[in-house]
């Protein structure tokens, strides 16, 4: 790996901190600096952690039949119609995710307790006034540790997701590991092969474990404690490496990394990780919020009385960016990401039966009747409400929110709703904006992937290390956070334990559930890209509808927008990588 250009980003970040952090100050008579000390001393771990995404991608999901982008226009659009390639791909996060373990590297070496002080840490966390001062240091330090063990799993799990993938050879790669090592331009090897798929989730396990056992980060901040009360709830906890771990797991042993499907320890072992996880929050009953106060009202307040997001990026406040950019134009909005026709079909009816099956409620003639509660808060349709004012969409052919390229307005003939805030007001003179954040891991994902990994492992209804839930238990929470009881109709009359019907019933689940958030994009990698026929999957036609009033009634017409195109199912490694580095790249790209 040529990591010249990121030695040289890591370097200019630490420019900006002050030489206490790569010579901590050992002067004890100094109690009134000794806070801002320590503040630059942890300047590079909390850049890392400013470097998080703090705004979902709802851009990824253009990428798949999910949606579409209106003005064809982008990276992204042209991406997903077979423009990506080594040398363009919108989620290259190459050279930012190196950047961030470096920082880390340099951060954690520092890290090392020194007997011959009296507070033997690098730097006093906490001026000495009393033996709890003392105490309250050291775990300081350890927590600290812990939350650079948890981010560095996270920067690792991130580049294994956008790069993992399998060599023209068949051999299932991850990504070159630099481990604890700090290497220097003119001094180091830089060019570091990739190291298996296998030895990445390592990395991964042993950082997040290091975080929680080594470490002994608190699976939750909560109360008045001053190194582990809830003012410190935005910093990484102990459920949040854990939740890293179970995701690492679900996705090594999921087809595309686990090709023979013969690996079972894998489903395993993923089941029991994202157990953990879920326990590590209050378990299967834990709490979930409303989707206002989950997504924007409660996102920033560290008493909240709901543990349900586990892992965010930085709030933003005032933001209406989601609202600009996809309300309709009647709501002073800009409608660029389209939902598809295929994404609303996804929708199970009120009683939780996919709208092909024996025994639907739904009714062709009335499509968006009896639906799944979702489809009205997710998607905006033809008499659907979007916005503060619940205005009517009228999609109908000649409507004013029907596609016109001069009006720019949606050409699928839907609207998105999921992640905006339907109060936001647009209105000139009398704008309102909301407080927002990426949830990169929060309790939804959880359950849904113990659902999955519970049943490859032990079936609908197995609970074999004793967790007192089943994946039938974690995906019912799913089904019945909207619909109520009648939204596991389906999973208790048709499923039951049927565990091929459970493992397509949850993976449609975690299209609805997970969309707009940045999941379904890789979901698909991981599910298909083993298979053969990979592309019936992935490079699908995507849909939208065309609707027209007649005298005999009113006509739904489904039209192809577009076609997904990709080389490969694999995400491309960097040209730059592969031709100054050596790095052997994904099957596909060459």
């Amino acid at each position: 790996m040529k990591i010249n250009d990121i030695i040289c980003i890591t370097l200019s970040v630490f420019s900006a901190v002050s030489c206490s952090f790569l010579e901590p100050e050992t002067d004890n008579t100094r109690d009134e600096s000794i806070l801002d000390e320590a503040a630059y001393f942890c300047g590079p771990l909390n850049s890392v952690y400013n470097s998080l995404p703090t705004l979902f991608d709802n851009n990824m999901d253009a990428m798949t039949d999910n949606a579409v982008i209106r003005n064809q226009s982008g990276e992204y659009y042209r991406c997903a119609i077979g423009a990506m390639s080594p040398n363009k791909n919108p989620l290259d996060i190459w050279t930012n995710g190196y950047k961030n373990i470096r920082t880390l590297n340099v951060f954690m070496s520092h890290m090392v307790l020194n007997d011959d002080t009296e507070w033997r840490t690098p730097v006093r966390f906490f001026p000495f006034e009393s033996e709890v001062d003392i105490e309250n240091n050291l775990k300081m330090f350890w927590r600290l540790k812990g939350e650079a063990y948890a981010m560095r799993a996270y920067w690792i799990s991130e580049l294994l997701r956008n790069f993992g993938g399998v060599a023209e050879d068949g051999s299932v790669l991850g990504i070159p590991l630099v481990g604890d090592r700090i290497l220097e331009v003119g001094v180091d090897d830089l060019d570091i092969p990739r190291a298996t798929y296998e030895e990445c989730i390592k990395a991964i396990i042993d950082d997040c474990d290091s975080a929680t056992v080594a470490c002994r980060l608190p699976d939750l901040y909560s109360g008045t404690d001053a190194v582990y009360g809830s003012s410190f709830r935005d910093h990484l906890s102990g459920a949040a490496a854990k939740a890293i771990k179970a995701r690492a797991l679900l996705y090594a042993a999921s087809p595309a990394f686990n090709p023979e499907g013969d690996d079972a320890k894998k489903w395993e072992q993923a089941a029991v990780a994202a157990a953990e996880a879920i326990v590590a929050v209050g378990g299967i009953n834990a709490a979930m919020s409303s989707r206002d106060e989950y997504y924007f009202t409660q996102i920033n307040n560290r008493d909240w009385k709901n543990n349900d997001v586990i892992m965010r990026g930085k709030v933003v406040t005032g933001n209406r960016a989601f609202e600009n950019d996809n309300y309709p134009p009647q709501l002073y909005g800009n409608a660029l990401i389209n939902v598809s026709q295929n994404f609303v079909e996804a929708f199970p009816d009120k009683n939780g039966y996919p709208i092909t099956e024996d025994g639907t409620a739904y009714d062709p003639a009335d499509p968006y009747a009896n639906r799944d509660a979702r489809l009205a808060l997710f998607v905006g349709y033809n008499g659907g409400t979007i916005g503060s004012s619940n205005y009517k969409l009228n999609t109908v052919e000649g409507g004013i929110d029907a596609y016109d390229p001069l009006a720019k307005t949606s050409r699928s003939g839907y609207y998105l709703k999921k992640t905006l805030r339907m109060s936001v007001n647009l209105t000139p003179g009398a704008q309102t904006a909301t407080p927002r954040a990426n949830i990169l891991y929060g309790l939804p994902e959880l359950l849904l992937n113990y659902a999955e990994a519970a049943n490859m492992a032990w079936g609908p209804s197995g609970d074999p290390e004793g967790y007192g839930f089943t994946a039938k238990d974690a995906l019912r929470r799913i089904l019945t956070r909207d619909n109520k009881a009648a939204g596991a109709k389906y999973l208790d009359e048709v499923i039951a334990d049927d565990r091929d019907k459970f493992n397509e019933y949850v993976r449609l689940q975690r299209r609805i559930e997970l969309s707009f958030e940045g999941h379904y994009y890789y979901d698909l990698r991981r599910w298909y890209a083993a298979e053969p026929d990979w592309a019936d999957h992935i490079n699908v036609p995507v849909n939208g509808v065309e609707i027209t009033t007649t005298d005999s009634g009113t006509e739904y017409r489904t039209v192809e927008l577009e076609k997904r195109y990709f080389a490969s199912p694999y995400q491309p490694i960097p040209y730059s990588e592969v031709y100054n580095a050596g790095i052997v790249q994904n099957k596909g790209w060459q």
